[in-house]
């Protein structure tokens, strides 16, 4: 048995917050507090919808019970309805509806269903796959303790149901507390165990009335942190992101290790040091990449999901303004009822301030972010080349999201489902992101909802660069090799309004080649064939942008589709997709490497390098409402020098690119091979250096001429 009164002064509130709180989110949080009451009132009627914004596999459909719960009923295909069922979040916004309007109705729900669930789900073989799942007791255990939080005053929680409750506490606990699996230590199963079994472990250490269970609840909160900060310092990498490579996942683990911060702070317990690092380096890691929408991008297994709220948490929890500066301004609906008033003014008076660098890498999970500026109206872009991440990895190598005056325009597919399939497997694939692919082929395969086939590395580690207004990203991977090419990107941002998008392919032989972009639903598409120097364009209209994507290389041809996006799981809308597809013409002649009197070697079949280039000029829309400010904007392919040898180099060994916008010219050089002999000294209209990747802004009278009198001009070398 639990005292009572020593679980409400840890785990509940008074009277008075309880009144403070109840008006502070009428006040602040009406959207929200009506949500929960909407649930709170489905649930009496046992009624259940997942839909709250960090439910994991959210459902859109009501599923209604009779008078009988069945914990085991899986409408449809997806298991996951079960997992969310089981897991009880809903009993919290019982406790939450309680609180606000003090009726009774909230607390027998939340004690018939409890007692139900306890009386039919004891711990079984078959209990143990859907229900006992440990990452389900560990949420559980987090959930039922808040909830009973809410509901300990009320009367219809007798000393027989708190006993209940209580022992039901101790089987969770020793359940998690005997779960010695690797897999824990390396999957964000773990920390939502270790999470759960450390409150657990507080609660019976500081509320049990019996010794022997004070103790088990003390070693059980050791245990906890040894095992927590042991996972975390296993799957969170140096940059603060955690491997799986899923910001939802990455968020769920944050969130957890939040409300361990947050229950040790409440019981004056001092957490490691492991622990508290990590924790805050995932939320930083978190305020990086926030969208300017105040949303995480939906990279492998993830929603498209506010995260103010998290960040809202870890800013308490660190007194961090960085992290402030991306959370509200105010505490959210959640954070009142777990801090409190008092925290309420104290986060009030927290300063806000915007990170300093607008250009961040973070390299050991392969991630770049550049943005305008840390405002709701910025300009973002996101590329992504790291590892797989595991069951929730999809294959992303090379993709990039970008956002333009705070409007999404390429974006990621999403996830959808859990359930295998061919929606499951689509948007996983390489097809679903903003990225190549070869021969109509993918990288990797998936072999059933959560394993692949041919793993496959990043290579060179990545570069990042920013020089002035221009910004240079480069990243690439071998999972082309077995068709006998290495495939890399080179992205140069000229501003947050100009992108050239250049795959370089290295290899031999005919291939098609392919550049995918998925674009925002939002976004109205139209193909001008003949626009841009008898090249395709494409012209995209946002809410708050335009934007104009001209395919440079030759043999290009560009197709529109409908792709199915998915912002959040189990819901599905079309947009549209863009694809570039190059297939060359090789002429199969030998190459004379070197003809002296000592030496005449002659290769055959020898490898070059073949590249789609493509061009994204962005506006914003304000007072332009007409798509044709974009022919303002062009982009053509200018001739290579070498200008030692006086040799205008060929395609696969550089290409220039000179750029009109509006009442800027640039001019760029990207070479594809190693700087060396012919290609050691480059450039185009009399603009020469030493670099792989060169840019510089022209004068107005040197753009009719491919090159002018007197003396040569250097060029912003961004890569050597």
């Amino acid at each position: 048995m639990i005292d009572r009164d020593r679980f409400i002064r840890y785990h509940g509130r008074s009277d008075a917050e309880v009144q403070a709180c109840r008006e502070y989110v009428k006040k602040w949080w009406p959207k929200e507090t009506d949500a929960r009451l909407e649930i709170a009132d489905q649930v009496c009627e046992n009624k259940f919808i997942f839909n709250l914004p960090w439910d994991m596999e959210q459902t859109t459909e009501i599923v209604v019970f009779g008078e009988k719960l069945d914990w085991l009923h899986m409408p449809g295909k997806d298991v996951e309805f079960i997992y969310q069922m089981n897991r009880h979040r809903y009993w919290i916004c019982l406790g939450q509806v309680y609180a606000i309007t003090g009726s009774e109705k909230y607390v027998k729900t939340f004690v018939a269903q409890m007692t139900d669930w306890i009386r039919e789900n004891v711990i079984t073989a078959k209990t143990k796959d859907k229900i006992w799942r440990t990452i389900e007791a560990g949420i559980r255990a987090e959930n039922w303790i808040k909830a009973m939080g809410y509901m300990a005053k009320s009367p219809r929680v007798t000393d027989e149901v708190l006993e209940l409750f209580a022992k039901s506490m101790l089987v969770h606990g020793q359940y998690l507390a005997e779960c010695k699996k690797s897999f824990s230590t390396k999957s964000n199963w773990g920390i939502l165990e270790s999470s759960g079994l450390f409150v657990i472990g507080k609660m019976l250490e500081a509320c049990a009335e019996d010794n022997t269970e004070e103790q088990r609840g003390r070693e059980y909160a050791l245990l906890a942190l040894e095992r927590l900060e042991k996972q975390l310092a296993t799957q969170v990498m140096d940059d603060g992101v955690h491997w799986e490579q899923s910001p939802m996942y990455h968020n769920e683990v944050l969130r957890c290790c939040l409300e361990v911060l947050r229950i040790a702070d409440r019981y004056q317990m001092k957490v490691p040091e492991g622990i508290l690092s990590v924790t805050k380096a995932m939320a930083r890691a978190d305020r990086y990449w926030q969208k300017p929408d105040g949303k995480q991008f939906a990279g492998g297994d993830s929603d498209s999901t506010d995260i103010r709220d998290i960040l809202t948490a870890a800013a308490v929890q660190f007194k961090d303004p960085i992290l402030k500066s991306g959370a509200f301004p105010k505490l959210d609906y959640e954070s009142i009822w777990d801090y409190g008033q008092a925290t309420a003014k104290t986060y009030e008076a927290l300063d806000s301030k915007k990170p300093k660098d607008t250009l961040i890498w973070q390299k050991e999970s392969g991630n770049w972010y550049l943005r305008s500026n840390w405002g709701r109206n910025a300009d973002y872009l996101h590329v992504r080349c790291g590892s797989l991440g595991g069951g929730h990895g999809h294959f992303d190598k090379l993709h990039m999201d970008l956002v333009i005056n705070g409007e999404d325009f390429l974006i990621d597919s999403g996830r959808y489902t859990y359930v295998e399939g061919k929606e499951r497997f689509r948007l996983k694939s390489a097809a679903a992101h903003n990225t190549v692919t070869i021969d109509g082929r993918e990288y990797t395969h998936c072999i059933d909802a959560w394993g692949v086939s041919e793993l496959n590395n990043t290579v060179n580690g990545g570069c990042c660069k920013q020089k002035g207004i221009y910004t240079y990203i480069q990243c690439g991977h071998s999972g082309y090799m077995k068709q006998g090419v290495l495939v890399n990107r080179k992205i140069l941002a000229i501003g947050t309004k100009i992108y050239i998008v250049c795959d370089e392919f290295y290899g031999s032989g005919g291939h098609n080649y392919c550049q995918h972009f998925h674009l925002a639903p939002e976004c109205r598409v139209y193909i001008d064939k003949n626009g841009h120097n008898t090249l395709p364009a494409v012209i995209i209209e946002g809410e708050k942008f335009c934007a104009k994507m001209c395919s440079l290389s030759e043999d290009t041809t560009v197709t529109k589709e409908m792709f199915p996006i998915s912002r959040h799981y189990n819901q599905m809308q079309r947009a549209e997709a863009i694809t570039f597809c190059r297939k060359p013409t090789y002429n199969q002649q030998t190459e004379v490497v070197s003809n002296t009197k000592e030496t005449n070697i002659i290769k055959t079949n020898f490898v070059k390098t073949e590249s789609i280039v493509t061009v994204i000029f962005c506006d914003d829309k304000e007072n332009k409402q007409d798509k044709n400010n974009l022919n303002q904007y062009t982009a053509v392919l200018v001739p290579v020098v070498s200008s030692t040898q006086g040799r205008i180099l060929e395609r696969w060994e550089a290409e220039g690119i000179l750029l009109s916008c509006q009442e800027k010219n640039y001019l760029v050089v990207i070479a594809h091979v190693e700087t060396g002999a012919d290609c050691e000294y480059i450039g185009a209209m009399n603009h020469y250096g030493l670099g792989r990747v060169m840019v510089t802004e022209l004068l107005s009278e040197e753009i009719n001429q491919n090159s002018l009198p007197g003396e040569e001009q250097g060029m912003t070398v961004l890569c050597w």
